[in-house]
């Protein structure tokens, strides 16, 4: 476990708010030396802290105007199942942002962008519940999203 201080805390709340803001850029707002950001960066990158840097997409605007979570329950009797590679198989479907393997009601949860109530249908229908071991789904429709 790393320790950052202050300033490391600074410049990592810089770049979650905009991973393209320079280092110049943070330098100048945190009235840092140019080299200590520099080392600072590279120190969060060599550690895995900072794991890389991402692009924000409008979806909307790429013709993904539907999200939902969906729910999914396992049948726990099927032959060779194992949560984590079924958890892995949604991930690498189209459209899945992420998968998480929770506790409770459900056993994981599925985060999807699709173009529409069709495109996210098909998906449930037709590639998700034809994975071995999933029982049941339950799908919980985004209506607006807030991000941080």
């Amino acid at each position: 476990m790393s320790n950052l201080d202050e300033k490391d805390n600074q410049i990592l709340s810089l770049l979650l708010k905009d991973s393209s803001t320079s280092k110049k850029q943070i330098s100048k707002l945190l009235n840092l030396p140019l080299t200590t950001v520099h080392n600072r960066i590279s120190k969060m990158e060599k550690e895995k802290i900072i794991q890389g840097y991402t692009a924000k997409p409008d979806y909307k605007k790429l013709g993904y105007s539907i999200s939902a979570f969906i729910n999914i329950t396992i049948n726990y009797s099927t032959k060779g199942y194992s949560q984590e590679e079924t958890a892995k198989k949604i991930s690498n479907l189209s459209g899945v942002e992420s998968v998480c393997i929770v506790a409770g009601t459900y056993d994981l949860m599925a985060k999807v962008r699709k173009k529409d109530t069709d495109d996210l249908n098909d998906f449930i229908l037709n590639h998700l519940r034809k994975i071995p071991g999933i029982d049941k789904t339950t799908t919980v429709v985004i209506l607006k999203e807030y991000e941080k």
